[in-house]
């Protein structure tokens, strides 16, 4: 695409954009609501039109891709970024134009952001929201989310997350049904759980990583988080090799009924010199059933794992009498 169609897009996410002197850069508003500078006049986010390098001055937030950029903060405008912007390589900014190794991978047919659902009067469309809305699901949450739903087909009445990879593309997702009675619960993507790091597009692995079980305890969570798909971490997964890759400390934030499970991960990593707490979901079925105020309680007190715990904990799940 031309320089100026790529403009023309920038306009339409950000609405207000001012090119540098030199014409190589555009500064925009800072769309990370964190940031200080967000809404305001200043335009401290700056823009590499070619390279598709990002970094605001104020907050740090910064990355390659538009597409990366688009999926995180304007869903909706995701796929007229990817036909405006080629992908580009991480490693020489180089465009390429080999697919995504998930291309195949697609959200149904006819989904809606329930963020941007208001005006739509399906009822199915409506019940999932209100379902969403009722798991304690803020619209903040539907936006960061990117929480979707869809009128027909055999994703109807259900809530649908999405997850990105570190590029912006989509790898997975998850669709829970709205009803208690379902007979399947969820419906996942045909992707293989080991090769996935759900909505890695959100993770920085230089800060302490909470783990927890499944895609909606991630709304309770804390920001830098990410879910197992389950409640197993091995070493043959993407995730684990990631997190040693990088030396990032974890909190396990896994249900109750899982402990052994939780105390076994944390030697596994603590094996690998990787430095672990562990939160305590006692009281709850999983993360998802907390308040956030509960889960945030329970962070800031979760107890570093240390080499004795295991054991310690494999021995009170011993039952009263099963010892000779």
């Amino acid at each position: 695409m031309s320089r100026n169609e790529k403009i023309k897009f920038l306009r339409r996410a950000f609405k207000k954009i001012r090119p540098t002197p030199d014409n190589v850069n555009v500064e925009v508003s800072c769309p990370n609501k964190k940031c200080k500078s967000h809404n305001s006049q200043k335009l401290k986010l700056v823009i590499q039109i070619e390279t598709q390098q990002y970094n605001c001055w104020v907050c740090g937030t910064s990355g390659l891709g538009i597409k990366k950029l688009a999926s995180k903060y304007f869903p909706s405008l995701v796929s007229e970024a990817t036909s405006v912007f080629r992908r580009v390589s991480n490693n020489d900014n180089l465009e390429i134009t080999s697919d995504s190794e998930y291309a195949d991978l697609e959200l149904p047919k006819g989904f809606v952001l329930l963020a941007e659902s208001e005006k739509i009067i399906d009822p199915d469309i409506k019940a999932s929201k209100k379902y969403a809305l009722s798991r304690g699901m803020s619209e903040e949450d539907m936006w960061y989310f990117k929480l979707c739903a869809t009128p027909s087909g055999r994703f109807r009445n259900r809530v649908i997350m999405p997850s990105f990879d570190e590029d912006g593309n989509l790898n997975y997702y998850v669709a829970r049904s709205i009803f208690k009675e379902s007979r399947m619960k969820y419906i996942n993507s045909k992707v293989p759980k080991k090769d996935i790091i759900f909505n890695e597009i959100n993770i920085d692995w230089k800060k302490e990583l909470t783990l927890v079980e499944g895609p909606f305890d991630l709304v309770k969570s804390n920001d830098n988080s990410t879910c197992l798909l389950g409640c197993s971490l091995k070493e043959d997964q993407k995730l684990f090799r990631k997190i040693v890759e990088n030396s990032t400390p974890i909190c396990l934030a896994l249900d109750p009924d899982v402990s052994i499970k939780t105390y076994k991960i944390a030697s596994l990593l603590n094996s690998y010199g990787i430095s672990v707490r562990i939160l305590d979901c006692t009281g709850f079925e999983d993360v998802g059933e907390m308040t956030k105020k509960v889960f945030f309680e329970r962070l800031s007190s979760a107890k570093p794992f240390g080499n004795n715990d295991r054991l310690l904990n494999l021995i009170s799940s011993i039952k009263s009498g099963s010892l000779v």
